[in-house]
């Protein structure tokens, strides 16, 4: 048993939790604790990294293998990591049925044989939740029972930066769908051709899913097809394609949409989705920029009462419908404005001016809007106990000392501060030694205000290197929520007691 358990893949806890339970097998027990042998070894299994230690187990005695065999839990989640994929495939198979989820994000990078995973995956009836995130070679060509079978079975599909894949969704897509995660992995990825995406996703995408997938509650899109760069008859298809994103609005279940960068995306659609999914919580139209007043206005009309996170940056808004949406929903912990190309500080004084409008916001996006040290002394002081993500990117009129005001926000932990041009190194030193809960900053090419000695810029170098800043988690308020929620368990296989103290 401990030579097994050396041998596997652990965590120093784990290892010290499993040790515990050696140990307590050597000196017995008393009648009140006494467990079976069978509650003994699936304790110490649930240590063990499976089914990647399937073979090791199975070696141990008759017992080991007859318990990792009988319960499914241990062959319910395969998620490898890059040096594991080359075992892929026979784990899968060794799966077989009792598979439930399947996440290969992780592994992406990795070289693995997409013809010997898609012959694996024919033996995984049942699957529920399935991540490619990032996985350019899965050949589903010709594999249209494959791919009914997925229909039927999946809850939680992630084909996000797999071209191959995008084209298959019509077919992938079914009526147990929760959650579905297309497009683009990265906006700002230099070097993704914007036409490949464009080209990769189904045209009438959205009809499909309207159509096939009543329940579902995930929605994310980004990058969907570009409006320029093709001839007439081109345009005219996917204009017809955007105007069937309004088929979205049968999604009655829907609690998050991201259409981050739908360039055609129209009012009607926005409308119309906003009329009919009233249960919607998040909305991410970052750069749709043809949506206008109306589209924003709906928003605050119907959804006034259950959303909670918006991000509307790069869009032609109005100051009076982005006023008319911070008084009308008030629930908002995600209010993104960054460079909307019709606000200014004026948003800014009106938001900050009335302790009722938006009063318990985790994350604020003003970049592009002036931000000043009176602004700075405004937030503050209103989101002092809540603000946790910030973005203030090309401002003019902060400076080092509004930067001290930011410091004094405990909860601060995400701060897009690119393009200052009024504060100084030494500033931007100050921020992250008084402010420890600040993990990622952003200060690409500020215009600092002083020249600064060689030592400032060591320290500052060092600041930022320890406090890395993606604007691909810029999201990720959203996700944190969803994993919060009360989820569906996966069917199939009762989870195993709490391991023994």
């Amino acid at each position: 048993v401990i030579r097994l358990l050396q041998a596997a893949p652990r965590t120093h806890s784990a290892q010290i939790r499993a040790m515990k339970y050696v140990k307590a097998l050597d000196v017995g027990s008393t009648p009140a604790n006494l467990l079976t042998v069978e509650q003994y070894v699936l304790s110490l299994l649930r240590w063990l990294q499976f089914p990647w230690a399937s073979a090791r187990v199975a070696a141990v005695c008759r017992t080991w293998h007859t318990c990792a065999s009988r319960h499914g839990e241990f062959w319910a989640r395969v998620i490898p990591t890059p040096e594991q994929v080359p075992a892929l495939s026979v784990v899968l198979q060794r799966c077989g049925s009792r598979l439930r989820t399947l996440d290969l994000s992780a592994a992406s990078s990795a070289a693995f044989d997409g013809d010997s995973l898609v012959r694996a995956l024919r033996a995984c009836q049942g699957l529920e939740v399935l991540n490619l995130a990032g996985c350019a070679d899965v050949p589903l060509e010709g594999e249209a029972d494959l791919c009914t079978a997925l229909a039927r079975s999946l809850r939680s599909l992630n084909v996000r930066g797999s071209r191959q894949l995008q084209r298959r969704l019509p077919e992938l897509v079914g009526p147990r769908l929760r959650v579905l995660e297309a497009g683009w992995q990265s906006e700002f990825n230099a070097t993704q051709d914007p036409h490949e995406w464009s080209d990769a996703l189904p045209r009438g995408l959205f009809a499909s899913i309207g159509r096939q997938c009543p329940s579902i509650e995930t929605l994310r899109v980004p990058g969907y097809l570009l409006v320029d760069g093709y001839d007439e008859e081109d345009i005219i298809s996917i204009k017809a394609s955007y105007r069937s994103i309004s088929e979205v609005a049968k999604l009655s279940q829907l609690r998050r949409l991201d259409l981050c960068c739908a360039m055609g995306l129209l009012d009607s659609a926005v409308m119309a989705v906003a009329r009919d999914c009233r249960r919607l919580r998040s909305i991410n139209l970052r750069c749709c920029q043809l949506l206008t007043d109306p589209a924003l206005r709906a928003i605050a009309e119907h959804l006034q009462e259950e959303l909670v996170h918006i991000n509307i940056s790069c869009c032609n808004f109005s100051d009076a419908a982005v006023r008319r949406l911070a008084s009308s929903c008030r629930l908002l912990r995600t209010l993104d404005l960054c460079y909307c190309s019709k606000l200014g500080p004026a948003i800014l004084a009106f938001l900050l001016g009335d302790a009722t409008l938006c009063p318990a916001l985790r994350m604020l996006g003003v970049g592009g809007l002036d931000f000043g040290d009176e602004e700075a002394a405004g937030v503050a002081r209103k989101y002092r106990d809540t603000l946790e993500h910030l973005g203030i990117g090309s401002s003019r009129r902060l400076t080092d000392a509004g930067l001290v005001l930011l410091a004094g926000l405990p909860r601060l932990r995400k701060l897009s501060a690119h393009r200052l041009e009024s504060v100084s190194r030494r500033g931007l030193i100050e921020l992250c030694e008084r402010a420890p809960g600040l993990r990622h900053i952003d200060a690409e090419e500020c215009a600092f205000a002083l020249p600064a000695p060689s030592e400032d810029q060591h320290r500052l170098s060092s600041c930022l290197e320890e406090r890395t800043y993606s604007y691909d988690d810029s999201d990720s308020e959203t996700d944190v929520e969803i994993e919060l929620e009360p989820q569906e368990p996966l069917s199939g296989w009762a989870r195993l007691a709490s391991p023994i103290a």
